[in-house]
């Protein structure tokens, strides 16, 4: 299979893969925090921005965020693609400006906790409601258990399974 080919495959499998961990993680009751999760399916957006280019995350992101619409409700894609797209910058900045010097799964921890903070201010924004910042700290903290737990995983799926990527091309 030609490169770009297999490229354009995996970035399929990903946006599969994310959305499926979305939908079972919707099954799922929520963490500590209400509406709070792990956001597994954040895995293979974190794959895509240190195997391939920004655009092609940024796509990724998008059509997660569609689909996951068509499930989770329309009013979602407001937050989560609000929140993808911030953290999303951020996770691209993080990886080129850092690659080998800080890990996967830190770059995925503060990218987690820019997600979770940005939902809570578009949040504020559409309910003008000031007092959701009270749950600001909660959501940090979730954010990093949460970003760790999605870092480990990518950390573990960037080791064991030979990607090829632009620079090995």
């Amino acid at each position: 299979m030609k490169s770009a080919a297999k490229k354009w495959a995996y970035l399929g499998v990903f946006t599969a893969l994310s959305l499926i961990c979305f939908l079972i993680e919707n099954l799922l009751p929520p963490l500590f925090i209400p509406g709070a999760r792990i956001g597994i399916g954040n895995v293979f957006i974190m794959l895509a921005v240190v195997l391939y280019s920004l655009p092609e995350a940024a796509l990724l992101l998008i059509a997660k965020c569609l689909l996951s619409a068509l499930f989770g409700g329309v009013i979602s894609l407001f937050y989560s693609a609000a929140a993808g797209a911030v953290s999303l910058v951020i996770t691209f900045v993080l990886v080129r400006a850092f690659s080998g010097k800080i890990s996967v799964t830190a770059i995925a921890a503060v990218s987690a906790v820019v997600h979770n903070l940005t939902q809570l201010c578009v949040f504020a924004l559409v309910t003008r409601a000031k007092e959701t910042f009270i749950y600001a700290p909660y959501l940090a903290l979730a954010g990093v258990a949460a970003g760790t737990v999605t870092g480990l995983i990518a950390f573990i799926i960037l080791k064991y399974f030979p990607f090829e990527t632009k620079e090995s091309s």
